[in-house]
């Protein structure tokens, strides 16, 4: 029993397989108290996977961005992606609640990043505190929110009307 565990830790090794563990929802106020930085980002071409690496649990995303704000943390994050379970689309803004790791911004959990649309404007959180900046911030993801459910509500009665047929 004890050689078939060496042998599968062997095994898992070589193959260079890593885990991680998803940190439960604890809020907002506690997000924003723990995350070491909250970043608004714009993603641009996603990062290519390592073919020799497999991920258990990988992430869904992992982007090149360029950082437009730093609400919390250090200015000098010389990061140039960001791995995170929320899907990215290139051009679009997102504000993230994260940290930086080994020249790499991380914000696994899904809702660590939300999403701001592709024309969002710094000018509207200048000058703010941070607890208003975030208020505006997921404001402006509500509304987004909001115009995506009435389109997607436009084209499901569009679609009905076949099945009514």
């Amino acid at each position: 029993m004890k050689t078939k565990i060496i042998i599968m830790a062997a095994l898992l090794m070589t193959l260079g397989v890593m885990a991680r563990v998803i940190a439960p929802f604890l809020g907002w106020n506690n997000l924003t108290e723990t995350s070491p930085e909250i970043i608004v980002v714009q993603c641009g071409k996603p990062t290519p996977p390592n073919p020799n690496i497999m991920v258990i649990g990988a992430t869904k995303s992992d982007s090149e961005i360029q950082l437009v704000s730093v609400l919390k943390g250090t200015n000098d994050l010389s990061s140039t992606r960001l791995q995170t379970d929320h899907a990215l689309r290139q051009g679009e803004n997102y504000l993230v609640f994260g940290y930086f790791d080994s020249g790499i911004f991380k914000a696994y959990e899904e809702y660590r990043v939300v999403p701001l649309g592709d024309n969002f404007s710094i000018n509207s959180i200048a000058g703010k505190p941070l607890d208003e900046q975030i208020q505006i911030m997921f404001q402006r993801a509500v509304n987004k929110l909001d115009r995506e459910i009435q389109t997607d509500e436009v084209e499901k009665g569009r679609l009905e009307t076949v099945l009514k047929k």
